[in-house]
């Protein structure tokens, strides 16, 4: 199998009545999901590798996995805001079995899921980037909100050796590797604004991460996030290493597009890998 490229979305549960109504935000996200699905059209996938974490729904404190690959053929969601448009995610269950076996004897612990609802981090951004539902989806779940977290490094040398198993996979399918998450956001904790349920409490470190990313400097960004940053940036800042994670599957350099929204703790990037640049669309 090929990797084509990669990208990294939010994915505020907000975000589909908004786009629906017209607001101004919702016509800025609407304008920047859209180029990303551009993007991602024109890179052809024949299969979504999603990194994301799961918020409380799936797993709960009596089983915490760090990793996990959902294995299931299908799977339905939003599990947790039932307003929100649902969808039933097609699952390459055969790859994602293998993919999880192979991690298992490289020296993960991955663990397997078989039986999920999924949450709004993967329907809100399948929504707005496949609304055709037609490519197949493995997920992918990194602890990334309770702690204690994985280290970055570990996350990217995850997704490292998820690309070497992909490579090894015969058939010549095309994968973009997909992150759901932000930067730095806290959900109703202490650090939560004045005017929302939700807040950025380290703008400094959201703007640190988009220099790293718009130079490609992706070790350097590995190494600057430490669990106690993470921490700093929010009781969602461990969303970073789903991109952690899927930058380190496309081997990733500076990105085609990067456009962020500072004031919500969340950004936009699009990577192509390799001659993918010089193929895409074509």
């Amino acid at each position: 199998m090929k990797i084509v490229g990669g990208l990294g979305v939010p994915h505020t549960p907000h975000f589909p009545a908004l786009v629906a109504q017209g607001d101004p935000l919702g016509r800025e996200v609407d304008r920047l999901f859209t180029e990303v699905r551009c993007h991602l059209r024109e890179l052809r996938p024949d299969l979504l590798l999603l990194f994301t974490s799961d918020h409380y729904n799936i797993f709960f404190v009596e089983s915490i996995p760090i990793f996990s690959i959902g294995v299931a053929e299908e799977a339905a969601g939003p599990s947790d805001y039932p307003d929100l448009p649902r969808y039933d995610v097609r699952i390459d269950s055969e790859l994602a079995r293998r993919l999880q076996a192979e991690l298992v004897a490289a020296g993960f612990d991955v663990g397997m899921s078989q039986e999920f609802e999924l949450d709004h981090p993967v329907t809100v951004p399948l929504g707005l980037l496949c609304p055709e539902k037609d490519i197949p989806v493995v997920p992918v779940f990194i602890n990334g909100l309770i702690p204690p977290l994985p280290a970055a490094s570990r996350c990217f040398q995850l997704g490292k050796a998820v690309r070497a198993v992909l490579e090894r996979e015969n058939g010549g399918g095309r994968v973009a590797a997909v992150a759901s998450g932000s930067f730095s956001l806290e959900i109703g904790g202490p650090r939560i604004s004045e005017t929302s349920h939700t807040g950025v409490p380290d703008p400094e470190w959201m703007s640190h991460v988009l220099r790293r990313l718009g130079k490609g400097e992706v070790p350097e960004l590995v190494e600057d996030a430490t669990s106690e940053q993470l921490t700093r940036a929010g009781n969602a800042g461990g969303e970073l290493l789903d991109w952690i994670a899927m930058l380190g599957v496309i081997d990733a350099g500076p990105p085609v597009m990067l456009e962020s929204q500072e004031a919500m703790g969340h950004s936009y990037g699009v990577w192509r890998s390799g001659d993918a640049n010089g193929r895409a669309g074509q």
